[in-house]
């Protein structure tokens, strides 16, 4: 069995020298290194790093990947002490916090080493606990076999990692959402190996619940966006998102609600004659707001999906994908959360569950799915990476093109009009729910890493203008490309640590030829989203 070889990051607060913790520690395992210092320990090598100094501490987690940090709070004098449990408390402090949440250190994967007998350093003890410290080892007085400890504790700590799933989460957004995430994943198809086929799971809100189920049912990126674009080659018949068409209109529904305004008339009518008495504006408002209903039903998109998925091996039934895909949508009258795919809710066609999920009201009719009706999943929840962690993902993706614009000119919201205001109000209470609820989450499960891929400022504008707009999807994938790329060069010395335990690889250098010439185009062909410009579908 090979050595696995992983760094530690020691730092100390106090004045005494790292090689006299090295030289105990050499004593009880094998030195194979010295410049680096590399120890070999239980078949597990060590590869054991010094930083004195916080800010460059901080800017090696931010470059490097590192298994662990190991904390060294033991001094000679009192006032040693008192100096080392200060700094450490304020790296943790700084560590605690960063501007990017995700890139937050786990502090599971810290090892605190410490010393006395005191109330004090019981006092110690429980402060470095309660702010999240992993690990805390107390040296007694003469403790021979505490190296032994220490080099027993941190191969615990880094090589018994318990591997678990990646998942792919994606949430909602409109026509331009779907078009973002296909962008977006094209991007993550070019730099993972094996692609999307390393996700094990698919979770899909909304938008996200059309691309999900689509690729979990064993179709590429490439078909997708081929059948988009409507290039031929691909299993994936054309899909048009066109959404003003008399066949998406809520004709049943307008029928019945004509019929009760009609009832409406005939009582005013009657009032009028022998009261001479008309409704007023408020009550017509307040009253009669049951007439309107949603212009739209979704039956054409689910027709068209249905028969996408059932020419698959998984013929539009959860049961019968290669991997598990869960749907989130709202019931309308609980006002609560439901997850299709999950046990006891996986017969029903996933065409259909997709179809309540995308319902967003008021443009389209909520969906009847057993006795019940359910429309956006998008309502009750963003994202479903909750779910994903719950079921055993240590690795999530997660896509949020449901992102407000921020502009940086005061006064454009004020000046645009109501829709677009709703449209980013709701974003923002939307993003603000999901970033709660990744804080929490992260916290509650620090084994957990979840990558976030946004839309960059630039192209929000674009996906702001109507979500409902199926024309500008060349430019949102050249959006999303690049911004995808820009955050995975960002967070790559991490992750590639992440996916390296699940057996994926990262390069980023068939994305970054790609993403040259998405650059240097004005506007951008269908070609330009593969290397050398030669459209291939990967089937």
């Amino acid at each position: 069995m090979p050595r696995l070889t992983k760094r530690v990051l020691y730092f100390s607060g106090a004045s005494r020298s790292p090689a006299a913790c090295f030289g105990r520690l050499a004593s009880e395992g094998r030195v194979l290194s010295a410049e680096p210092p590399v120890l070999e320990y239980a078949g597990t090598e060590l590869e054991l790093c010094v930083e004195a100094n916080v800010e460059r501490l901080e800017a090696r987690l931010a470059s490097e990947y590192v298994h662990l940090i190991l904390l060294d709070l033991r001094a000679d004098t009192p006032a040693e002490i008192e100096a080392a449990v200060s700094a450490v408390l304020a790296l943790l402090a700084r560590l605690d916090r960063p501007l990017d949440l995700e890139l937050r250190y786990a502090f599971h994967r810290i090892v605190a080493l410490v010393a006395g007998d005191d109330d004090r350093t019981d006092r110690l003890i429980f402060d470095l606990g309660a702010r999240g410290v992993g690990r805390v080892l107390r040296e007694r007085s003469g403790e021979a076999r505490f190296p032994r400890r220490v080099l027993d504790t941190l191969v615990g700590v880094v090589a018994a990692r318990q591997v678990g799933k990646v998942a792919l989460a994606a949430s909602g957004g409109g026509i331009t959402g779907i078009y973002f995430e296909v962008g977006a994943l094209k991007c993550i198809e070019d730099c993972l190996t094996p692609g999307i086929r390393a996700f094990d799971m698919f979770f899909g809100i909304s938008a996200g619940a059309v691309v999900t189920s689509i690729l979990s049912a064993g179709y590429t990126v490439e078909e997708l966006m081929a059948a988009i674009a409507h290039h031929p080659g691909g299993r994936i018949p054309p899909l048009d998102f066109q959404l003003f068409r008399l066949t998406h209109l809520n004709l049943r529904d307008m029928v019945v609600r004509v019929g009760a305004a009609t009832d409406i008339f005939w009582h005013a009518s009657y009032e009028l004659a022998w009261h001479r008495k008309l409704p007023s504006f408020n009550d017509l408002v307040l009253d009669y707001s049951s007439l309107v209903g949603p212009p739209f039903r979704s039956d054409e998109f689910e027709q068209r999906l249905r028969s996408i998925l059932e020419r698959s091996p998984a013929r539009n039934d959860f049961r019968r994908l290669p991997r598990p895909l869960f749907i989130g949508a709202s019931d309308q009258d609980a006002r609560r959360h439901v997850v299709f795919g999950a046990a006891g809710r996986d017969a029903v066609p996933i065409s259909v569950a997709v179809q309540g999920s995308l319902s967003v009201n008021p443009a389209f009719s909520a969906v009847e799915i057993d006795e019940r009706y359910y429309e956006d999943g998008a309502v009750t929840r963003t994202s479903n990476f909750v779910e994903a962690i719950d079921r055993g993902a240590d690795l999530v993706f997660i896509l949020d093109p449901f992102v407000p614009y921020v502009s940086q000119v005061v006064g454009t919201a004020h000046r645009r009009g109501v829709l677009y205001n709703i449209d980013q109000g709701i974003r923002a209470l939307s993003y603000t729910r999901f970033e709660h609820a990744r804080e929490w989450a992260l916290r509650r499960h620090p084994e957990v890493s979840t990558y976030t891929f946004l839309p960059s400022n630039r192209a929000r504008r674009l996906l702001s203008m109507n979500p409902m707009d199926h024309r500008p999807f060349l430019a949102i994938w050249r959006g999303a490309y690049l911004s995808t790329l820009e955050r995975l060069r960002r967070v790559m010395h991490r992750m590639r640590g992440d996916l390296e335990a699940h057996g994926v690889v990262l390069d980023l250098s068939r994305a970054t030829e790609i993403a040259d010439r998405l650059e240097g185009v004005v506007e951008p062909s269908f070609a330009d989203f593969f290397s050398g410009g030669r459209v291939d579908l990967r089937i």
